[in-house]
């Protein structure tokens, strides 16, 4: 699967979260794993399409969501990979207008 950021990034994200080489390859995998258990539950609209086309434009801030959180896992942070998971989900508020 191609992702939506380069090894650079990829490498420095790694870093952050004080992953090894083999824990950032697997993170990777788990993202590819549930992006295609995603993939087969997908809209009829977009059932033509291969899993290549529909995950070729994924954002990168998805991307980075999904890496962060399983990369958190990864690390042994599961309570914090659930709250940044738990931020993700949640509905976003209207900002408050100035009067």
């Amino acid at each position: 699967m191609k992702f939506p950021v380069d090894d650079d990034m990829l490498t420095a994200w790694a870093t952050l979260l004080d992953l090894t080489k083999e824990q950032s390859d697997d993170v990777l995998r788990e993202v590819e794993q549930a992006l295609r258990r995603g993939y087969a539950f997908r809209p009829l609209a977009v059932r033509h399409l291969s899993f290549e086309q529909v995950s070729a434009d994924m954002d990168v801030d998805e991307f980075a969501l999904m890496y962060l959180t399983f990369g958190l896992h990864r690390a042994g942070q599961d309570e914090l990979a659930d709250n940044v998971m738990a931020r993700a989900l949640a509905p976003v508020e209207e900002p408050r207008s100035v009067l």
